[in-house]
């Protein structure tokens, strides 16, 4: 019929790596977020005239594209662990 077996438990030392793993991407994202969230006010509110300025203004926004991109791909490994907790 059906198999009810209970999981084994997790080592201690595996348990608090993969909570610290957790914690730590976490506070990644919490700084990429706070990262990209810099770099859009600092592009909405600096005036793009001079020619320096404007490549400065193009090099603000691919960053903040990739710090966006970072979000994402830190979010995803996040959301792993999560599922590899629930195995």
């Amino acid at each position: 019929m059906f198999n009810y077996d209970a999981p084994e438990a997790w080592p201690s030392e595996n348990l608090w790596a993969w909570y610290s793993a957790q914690r730590n991407m976490m506070d990644a994202v919490d700084a990429l977020e706070s990262a990209g969230a810099g770099l859009f006010l600092l592009m909405a509110t600096t005036d793009w005239q001079a020619e320096g300025v404007r490549a400065l203004h193009e090099l603000i926004i691919e960053l903040r594209d990739r710090t966006s991109a970072e979000v994402a791909h830190v979010g995803s490994r996040l959301w792993e662990t999560g599922i590899l907790a629930a195995l």
